[in-house]
This record gives C-alpha cells, sequence and structure tokens, in this order.
C-alpha cells in the first residue's frame, strides 16, 4: 500500500512538471535506457520516470580523480522528472544536493555601490534572484529570442540572493546573441561594445561602469576592433574581466585558463583544482611551459544557480563563464567603500596582482581564491592613500 502511495506521489509531481513545461512551451523528452540517458549533458526538460538507476550513481557525481572528463551528466535542473526512490541511486538525492549547493560563501562586503555591466545573452530580467540588481537592460533587437540558461546562471554567480558572491552590486545588462560566424559574431560584438561606451560616458559619476564582465572570449589576432574597443573601456576607468587566453600579454582584462581553473569544493576548504587527472596536468604544463603563473582555484564547481525563468539549475562543474562573474563579483566587493583605489593609475592589472598575491595555499600546493585577503589589501591600500591626501592638505593649510 505504502509503495502505491510513493508512486501516486511521484505521479503527480510528473503531471505537475508537464503541466508546467506546456505554460513554458517546453517539451519533455522521454528518456527510455541509460544508454541513451549517457548522451545526454544538463538534464533540463528529461523525464527519467522509467529508468532504473540502482546502478549508476557515478554517472551523476563528482569525481576528482577524473574531474576534467568530457562526458557524463554535467548537472541537472529542477525540470528534470526522475524515477521514484526505489530506482534511485542509495544515498543520491539530486534535489537535497540541488538545494545545498545554493549558497555561496560569502565576505564583510556585498558590492553596494559598485557598477557592473555584463554582456551575455538574453536573460530573463524577472527572477526574483537577481532582478533588484539590474538597473539598465539592452534585449537584443530580433524577436521570439527566449531567455538563456547561461546568463542566468552568469548573473547568479555574480548577484543571486542565495548563489551571488556580491549580491548588492548594481548590474547594467547588455543582451547578445551567438554567432558561429566570426565576422558576425565580431560586428555584433563591436556594435555591443559601442552601446556600453555611449551608455557609460552619458552616466553621471556615481553611476558609470566600473567592472565589465564577459563570460566569453575574443583574441586580438582575430577581433582587433573588439579589443580595441575593449581597450578604450579600460582607459576610460573599466576594469574589463574577459575568458580568453588573449594574445597581447599587456592587457590587465584577460581571465587565463591558466591562472584561473575551477575548483572542486565550495566550501574554499581542502582545495583540489580541476587539475586532478595526471594526463591533464602533463597537458597544461606542456601548453604553458613559458607561463611560469601559478593555477589559482575559483569556487564555481559543485554549484547551483538560478534557471532561465524560475527553477535552478545544478552544475558539477563550472569554468571561466562561471569564474568571470565570480570574479567581478570578488572585486566589486573589495571595492565597496574604496572607491579611491579606482584613482590609482594602473588599478584594474593591480587588481590582477593582489588576486594573486593574496590567493591561498594548500598543503599539496594548491591555490584558491581568497576574496576576504583581496578586500583586506584593497582596503590597506586606500588607508594609506586616505592618511598621504591627509597630510598633503594638513601641509597646504600651513
Amino acid at each position: 500500500m505504502k509503495f502505491n502511495i510513493v508512486k501516486q506521489f511521484y505521479r503527480a509531481i510528473a503531471d505537475i512538471k508537464y503541466k508546467k513545461a506546456q505554460k513554458h512551451k517546453s517539451k519533455y523528452k522521454k528518456i527510455t535506457s541509460v544508454d541513451e540517458l549517457k548522451k545526454e549533458t544538463l538534464l533540463d526538460y528529461h523525464d527519467l520516470s522509467e529508468l532504473d538507476l540502482h546502478d549508476y550513481k557515478d554517472l551523476f557525481m563528482y569525481i576528482p580523480q577524473t574531474s576534467m572528463r568530457i562526458s557524463g551528466i554535467s548537472g541537472w535542473t529542477t525540470n528534470v522528472i526522475w524515477p521514484s526512490p526505489d530506482k534511485m541511486p542509495k544515498g543520491f538525492n539530486p534535489n537535497k544536493i540541488l538545494e545545498q549547493a545554493k549558497y555561496t560563501q560569502r565576505i564583510d562586503a556585498t558590492g553596494k555601490g559598485i557598477n557592473i555591466a555584463v554582456i551575455d545573452n538574453m536573460l530573463d530580467i524577472t527572477n526574483p534572484e537577481y532582478a533588484e540588481n539590474i538597473k539598465y537592460f539592452q534585449p537584443v533587437k530580433e524577436k521570439g529570442i527566449l531567455p538563456n540558461k547561461h546568463a542566468s546562471m552568469v548573473m547568479g554567480n555574480l548577484c543571486g540572493k542565495n548563489t551571488g558572491i556580491a549580491p548588492d552590486v548594481n548590474v547594467y545588462f547588455f543582451s547578445k546573441l551567438v554567432y558561429q560566424n566570426r565576422n558576425s559574431n565580431n560586428k555584433k560584438l563591436c556594435d555591443i561594445l559601442r552601446n556600453v561606451i555611449e551608455f557609460n560616458s552619458k552616466q553621471p559619476k556615481g553611476k558609470k561602469i566600473h567592472i565589465l564582465s564577459c563570460s566569453w572570449g575574443v583574441r586580438k589576432q582575430y577581433s582587433p576592433e573588439v579589443c580595441e574597443l575593449l581597450s578604450q573601456l579600460q582607459s576610460n576607468g573599466v576594469k574589463i574581466i574577459l575568458c580568453s587566453s588573449n594574445d597581447d600579454k599587456n592587457n590587465s582584462y584577460t581571465l587565463s585558463g591558466r591562472d584561473f581553473m575551477p575548483c572542486n569544493n565550495p566550501n574554499m576548504t581542502d582545495i583540489q583544482p580541476d587539475i586532478q587527472n595526471e594526463e591533464t596536468v602533463n597537458n597544461l604544463n606542456k601548453l604553458y611551459q613559458n607561463e611560469p603563473d601559478k593555477i589559482i582555484g575559483i569556487p564555481t564547481n559543485m554549484k547551483t544557480t538560478p534557471l532561465e525563468s524560475d527553477g535552478w539549475q545544478y552544475r558539477i562543474f563550472g569554468g571561466e563563464s562561471s569564474s568571470a562573474p565570480y570574479i567581478a563579483g570578488v572585486y566589486a566587493c573589495a571595492l565597496e567603500g574604496n572607491q579611491l583605489f579606482m584613482t590609482r593609475p594602473n588599478w584594474q592589472s593591480e587588481l590582477n596582482d593582489i588576486l594573486k598575491s593574496t590567493a591561498t595555499i594548500t598543503d599539496d600546493n594548491n591555490y584558491i581564491i581568497n576574496p576576504k585577503g583581496i578586500r583586506e589589501q584593497v582596503s590597506q591600500i586606500v588607508k594609506q592613500m586616505e592618511l598621504s591626501i591627509s597630510k598633503t592638505n594638513l601641509q597646504q593649510t600651513y
């Protein structure tokens, strides 16, 4: 009798989710075999109710020894219809995992008073997790473009009420489309960046952009005009964060995959950066043998962020797309109340140096970003600047 009640309960959940999907004009994909399931990556509108997953726990779990794997399930959303508990792996509760991974470890600052521009895919601006942060929104001009998971993930890592490192930052969001053709993509990026520059020029001092967060990358070799516009923004006092290994090593806005790798512990304790596989380490060493910079772990793995409409998405692996908004949020927290720091000649590249110099080292000689240490060092520099200004003013008085 009890078993039948459980089955009825899970059927009822499935019915509710199917009705919700129809409301959002989405369709469920019925998965009828484990082999078929293995071909999927992020599970969203997937119906797994007919599967027996007893022996497939590893398909959904993070395994440090194979952390750079390219196969297996990368995550799931609240839209998934799971099998009943009797058909699930022992000890595996996807809803509990998703709920526990919503948080982020914060410091004694929230990014209040700092303005961050974000260029990313179409965003649902009504999501309560970050809706209040959006002070300006520029959608794409094309009609019928739906909100995107990538954009909501970016906003969740940056300023989500539950999931963001800087929940009080002001966000100016500029939407873009993804083009496979490089020329088309570059043209659109240039158009957007010109809009960002024009927007910024019209803002009063307190509302100008401090940081531009881009969870995408460009190279000067292939996109010289895009890089020129980014340099123009940087010369106008904007800290730029990109996901790329830029050809021009002098640019302080490069977020290199060598310098910043996701780590597997959102608590930022007992850190093992995402490079435990021996073959991967050897490949990295060959690829970056002329770049001695240390690899710094960013806590973006095993994280839950908001979904594009309502609900949540859990991702086993983060990556540079997740790292960029997180680092932008860390810098916002460091700059909160320390805006004087941004009057320094090379403050953008100085932030990069502070991030590296304050990184926490583990017993295994791995590094992890230290948001508290970054803020403390920026605050210390600002105090010295304020003291110097006070002395100068006092001398001028006499």
